[in-house]
């Protein structure tokens, strides 16, 4: 049996064999990164490429990759019978780690999933790209390509793995030691004035989200001025700080904890964005809004394109603001619940998913969080499921499963992760759809407690 180190160097040695690429990654902060850490490995490798950010990768889009190597991120697994029968002969790099019942791959292909070689293996496309190029940078590129951690960082934390353990922990210990990266403690609200950190801070969540009037109040209550830079706040101000935001929480029954709200924060020194957090959240924003090759711009460090970024990511939060205050304030549109899901439909194009993950993590812990989105750019209804990973270990939650199978059932295609997936439905559905996922949950549960 294969290890996964030994497909990361079987990756490195395909990708070194040709002169052009087709690199083709996922829309989102993983994705994007993971792209970006290859585009900069194969500039200096003297590799011409093509990239593509996309939000699917479908039989369409596979039949049309007709280069001599494929190098596909953040997805692909899933699609592995399509790429048998349309790329069986062609060199297909694939940096995965998306569950899937078969991991089964043309000879031809090389399919990097740490799924496929243990379940314990907490590794994003980003972090096996980044494996990837410290190969291909043994030779030519400086450092070993190892001033790429950054971004492969970035990525990790756009899908919310750990970097306490395992391979991310020594991706991140190697950064830092090499100088990549810097860590403080301060607010993970990313960088910029308090007030406006605040005002705009969804993920971590509190209830002064969007109240113009309640955070100048709460700020002059505790004396300080909200035009203070985050990383200029004192200790003891951002101890009351954090203190009073925790409060607030639990008096709105806000699930938010101490180390949602203070903790680890990383400079990213070789990047545009030296905020790690920042620097995710506007790559992620750039994919979401179609603007996948200015993610990719960011990844290449080009500064011209940070202000531009910067303002897809506030127009960004404001849509996910709109929606939790729409949310908050409806009744009959709002979170409606089933024996074991809640679910609700989303009123803003693009954010379905992230309204998904923040609901599921400070408003509606206990169960499943499904959101549905009518209002996307394809017939077909968007689907987004997320939950705790407390819910997945004690409660025996599997959201891909539930996805992959409910959707199955009405017509359409889902998966994912256990804690966070998702799935495409006909329009007309989605009745019928929601009733499988609350009874396949429900049946989950029930193995679980046996």
């Amino acid at each position: 049996m294969t290890s996964l180190q030994q497909e990361v160097k079987r990756a490195a040695e395909v990708i070194k064999k040709h002169g052009y690429a087709r690199v083709v990654s996922h829309y989102d902060a993983d994705g994007i990164t993971a792209a970006g850490i290859l585009c900069n490995a194969l500039i200096r490798l003297g590799i011409q490429f093509h990239a593509t950010i996309t939000s699917k990768l479908d039989r369409a889009a596979i039949a049309g990759l007709n280069e001599e190597l494929v190098i596909i991120a953040d997805m692909g697994t899933a699609q592995m019978g399509l790429i048998s029968e349309f790329l069986g002969d062609t060199d297909v790099v694939i940096m995965d780690h998306h569950t899937a019942s078969s991991f089964k791959c043309p000879s031809s292909s090389v399919l990097i999933n740490p799924n496929r070689f243990s379940s314990n293996v907490e590794l994003c496309a980003a972090g096996i790209s980044y494996l990837v190029v410290r190969l291909l940078g043994a030779e030519k590129a400086k450092q070993g390509n190892v001033d790429l951690a950054g971004l492969a960082i970035a990525g990790t934390m756009g899908d919310k793995l750990p970097l306490d353990r395992g391979i991310n922990k020594l991706i991140l210990e190697e950064a830092i030691e090499e100088g990549v990266i810097t860590t403080g403690r301060g607010l993970k609200l990313g960088d910029g004035k308090i007030r406006d950190l605040i005002l705009h801070a969804t993920d971590p969540y509190t209830p002064l989200v969007g109240k113009t009037d309640r955070v100048d109040a709460f700020l002059q209550k505790l004396g300080i001025e909200g035009e203070c830079s985050a990383r200029d706040l004192a200790e003891d101000a951002l101890g009351r700080l954090c203190s009073a935001l925790l409060a607030i929480a639990k008096e709105s029954n806000t699930y938010l904890s101490e180390d949602a709200l203070v903790g680890t924060t990383y400079t990213l020194n070789f990047e545009v964005v030296p905020d790690a957090r920042d620097f995710m959240r506007m790559v992620d924003a750039c994919g979401r809004f179609g603007k996948g090759g200015m993610g990719i711009g960011l990844c290449l460090r080009e500064a011209s394109l940070v202000e531009e970024a910067r303002a897809l990511y506030m127009q960004f939060q404001n849509k996910l603001v709109s929606e939790l205050t729409r949310l908050e304030t409806a009744k009959e549109e709002g979170i409606k619940e089933l024996s074991n899901i809640c679910y609700l439909y989303v009123q803003e194009k693009g954010i379905t998913g992230v309204l998904a993950g923040i609901i599921a993590e400070y408003v509606h812990t206990e169960s499943p969080v499904i959101v549905l989105n009518r209002k996307n750019e394809q017939s077909d209804v968007k689907v987004s499921a997320r939950c705790s990973r407390k819910l997945v270990k004690e409660g025996g939650i599997n959201l891909a499963e539930a996805m992959e199978h409910a959707a199955g059932e009405v017509g359409g295609y889902g998966g994912g992760h256990p804690v966070a997936s998702g799935a495409s439905i006909p329009e007309g559905t989605e009745e019928r759809f929601l009733a499988a996922v609350d009874r396949i949950i429900g049946e989950q549960i029930q193995r679980q407690r046996v």
